[in-house]
């Protein structure tokens, strides 16, 4: 398949007219720096998202581990917490630094 594949793209190259080929390298360099622009802006929202608080059904999801077990650490003050009102809620960065702090 990849063989076909590379030997009609070759036949497409050939029919391009010498003319058009400054043209497609243009829109092509435009392409690749749009494509890199939304792949950073995807990493920063990343980025971003990891430092909201979250609850502990959100934590355990991102950690794979049971809610009952992120309960029972933040009862033990094993990882950090931060309470606002009645509501208890984790920053994931704070937790990854405790968890790493604990495996030393």
């Amino acid at each position: 398949m990849r063989e076909g594949t590379d030997t009609a793209v070759k036949d497409w190259i050939r029919r391009i007219p010498l003319d058009q080929i400054p043209g497609i390298v243009v829109l092509l360099t435009v392409r690749l720096l749009e494509e890199n622009q939304a792949r950073r802006v995807d990493q920063q929202d990343a980025t971003i998202e990891s430092e909201y608080l979250l609850t502990a059904g959100q934590l355990s999801e991102q950690l794979n581990v049971p809610e009952s077990w992120i309960r029972s650490e933040q009862r033990a003050g094993r990882i950090p917490v931060r309470y606002l009102g009645r509501y208890v809620r984790f920053k994931r960065s704070e937790v990854d630094a405790a968890l790493a702090k604990r495996r030393r």
